[in-house]
């Protein structure tokens, strides 16, 4: 190709040195690993050049040092294409006819990429002879590949969390300066539709704002992501940009590998019960039918055998191995057991370690708030809407041409951080509308978790005529109306939204209108917001207020090497155990030894005595 001598698969396993093209007609997963192991062992620039169906992908080099390999870039592109292929499988076969029109355009892309300098990231070309198009990519192992950047082991030490100062320019904005995180720099870093870790990037202009969605590549058949929504799409892309790291980073580990596995009780015996994380502190699983579809987790004995990484406790200041399924929600490997559903509650994004710790805490907060209201069937005070902030102002009236009336509640508990509920309730008689919606949102601020809770629930109220009622669609009453006498039937984040949309579940709800009401959020949260001087001071406030109701605040870091290095980028997940985690699947909702579930509202005043759990309805929850 181009004067570069072109090898077969088995004579580039065979060479020690030189520059030369491979090429790939038909090729697995397996033969892409072992020629790059081949490439960082011996003194060679091999360009391999490959095909897949009317593909065909050229680069990167590989050689001793390489900044990727061609599994890893391999995995990475057909794990962007999603679930439709076994990514994850080496006997994967690939294989294509190849573009003869193209083979001259072919050979000078593999000539130039052989003569590329060395980089801190690597080249590829796709051309698409179909299309009779190409494209180039710089691509990089996000996470780490097991051939050519192993992920170093997780350890105790790596898990500590210092208190560096961060000090604020603004005591009302709690972000620190970033001046990587334009909106530019981060497609530039994030976004390629083959490689990810962004896939796609899209636009929905029917919304209450310019909406942006970032889809992740994760390999599955699922969409995923992040949602930015923001005044113009300019900026709410980047809001979907940043969601999409945070949502991406809390799947997995990608920075750090797992390297500890063992019972409880085997750890506990070897480091002391403040060392390790008691699954049983978190809300073991209530009682779900055997063999449920929504249900992947077993039951729990200390001498069961898991997983751990390592976390860092802001409460005692020492490292603690937390459960990885907890760490981290979709680690893939079905043959790992799980003793809990986890999502990504408590996780968290920010411009150091500490803010997003800070974060995470703050999700934390709203969804136990949220639960706890929905669990014990608390009433909550009312919130007048603070119509002189012209977004929340503008936000109602939008509700309200939707026939929606938005209400405010302050659902703040013993955790201390304001949290605030906003229900849309519809007030027209169209038979068919969606009778309510449901978000919150916590936050040092009031306002801001106002802000932020309202955003969500008018985004839904506008979104909802889009969502399928068809026979079997999300919103199918006749789908969703058996749930009603079946909860075990809700299986989906839609099942929960859906069902407690219809009208025959609006009695399930009339006790969240049922409380003191509604006056100014400045006197809900009198003297709020107090001024913040510096983030990390808030963090340990915050924690100490916590550990003063005998809660632990513990924070594992989830930040990817490439992400943090080049964006300057955190991720966190904040456990808390004893608060209510929020799960989705009625099946797999956590209750039970719990205690703040049944202490805390006549602690608070909300109900006249401690309540017990065999009297609490336990309705499916209505949380987005």
């Amino acid at each position: 190709m181009n004067g570069l001598p072109v090898l077969t698969p088995a004579e580039a396993l065979a060479a020690t040195g030189g520059t030369a093209v491979v090429h790939l007609a038909e090729w697995t997963l397996g033969l892409a690993e072992q020629l790059s192991r081949h490439a960082l062992a011996h003194p060679v620039r091999l360009v391999p050049v490959r095909e897949d169906g009317a593909l065909t992908v050229v680069g990167p080099v590989l050689r001793p040092g390489a900044p990727a390999c061609l599994s890893c870039t391999e995995v990475q592109r057909l794990a962007t294409a999603g679930g439709r292929v076994p990514w994850q499988s080496p006997a994967l076969a690939l294989g294509g006819t190849g573009t003869p029109a193209f083979a001259e355009a072919v050979a000078v892309l593999a000539a130039d990429l052989a003569a590329e300098s060395a980089d801190s990231v690597a080249t590829v070309h796709v051309v698409h002879g179909g299309r009779a198009t190409w494209s180039t990519h710089r691509v990089r192992p996000v996470g780490g590949c097991e051939v050519c950047h192993p992920l170093p082991a997780d350890t105790p030490e790596a898990a500590r969390l210092p208190a560096t100062p961060r000090p604020l320019s603004d005591p009302a904005v709690l972000r620190g300066p970033n001046d990587r995180t334009g909106t530019g720099q981060l497609r530039a870093e994030l976004y390629d539709e083959r490689f990810g870790p962004v896939r796609r990037l899209f636009r929905t202009e029917d919304s209450a704002f310019a909406l942006t969605t970032a889809w992740v590549t994760d390999g599955r058949a699922l969409d995923d992501g992040g949602y930015g929504r923001a005044a113009d799409f300019h900026a709410s892309e980047r809001v979907a940009l940043f969601e999409a790291v945070e949502r991406y980073a809390g799947m997995r580990p990608l920075g750090r590998r797992t390297a500890l596995r063992a019972s409880y009780a085997d750890l506990v015996a070897e480091r002391g019960p403040g060392a390790v994380l008691d699954p049983a502190r978190l809300g073991l699983p209530d009682d779900a039918p055997p063999g449920h579809p929504a249900v992947a987790t077993v039951p729990y004995t200390p001498e069961l055998v898991l997983d751990w990484v390592h976390g860092w406790s802001l409460t005692h200041r020492r490292p603690v191995a937390v459960p990885e399924h907890v760490a981290y929600w979709d680690v893939p490997g079905r043959d790992r057991p799980r003793v809990v559903y986890e999502s990504s509650n408590g996780c968290g994004l920010g411009n150091s370690p500490q803010e997003a710790a800070l974060y995470g805490l703050f999700e934390v907060a709203e969804r136990d708030a949220f639960l706890m209201a929905w669990y014990a069937r608390t009433p909550l005070p009312g919130v007048a809407v603070p119509t002189e902030d012209p977004r929340i102002a503008e936000l109602a009236d939008r509700a309200r041409l939707f026939g929606y009336r938005l209400t405010l509640l302050d659902a703040t508990n013993d955790l201390g951080i304001p949290a605030v509920l906003a229900l849309c309730r519809h007030r027209g008689d169209h038979p068919d509308a969606p009778r309510t919606f449901l978000a919150a949102g916590a936050h040092h601020d009031p306002l801001a978790a106002i802000r932020s809770a309202v955003a969500e629930v008018v985004t839904n109220v506008q979104e909802a005529p889009h969502r399928a009622t068809a026979p079997g669609g999300p919103r199918d009453p006749r789908r969703l109306r058996p749930m009603l006498d079946r909860p075990d039937l809700v299986v989906t984040l839609d099942d929960h939204v859906g069902l407690n949309a219809l009208p025959e579940a609006q009695p399930r709800l009339d006790f969240l209108f049922a409380g003191p009401p509604p006056v100014p959020w400045t006197e809900r949260w009198p003297g709020a917001p107090a001024p913040v001087g510096d983030l990390t001071a808030l963090l340990e406030r915050t924690v100490a207020r916590l550990a003063g109701e005998g809660l632990e605040v513990l924070a594992v870091t989830q930040d990817e090497p490439g992400v943090r290095d080049r964006l300057g980028l955190h991720c966190a997940k904040v456990v808390v155990p004893g608060t209510l985690p929020m799960t989705f699947g009625h099946a797999n909702r956590r209750t039970r030894g719990l205690p703040r579930l049944l202490e805390v509202p006549y602690r608070l005043g909300r109900t006249p005595a401690p309540l017990r759990h065999d009297e609490l309805p336990l309705h499916p929850h209505p949380f987005p």
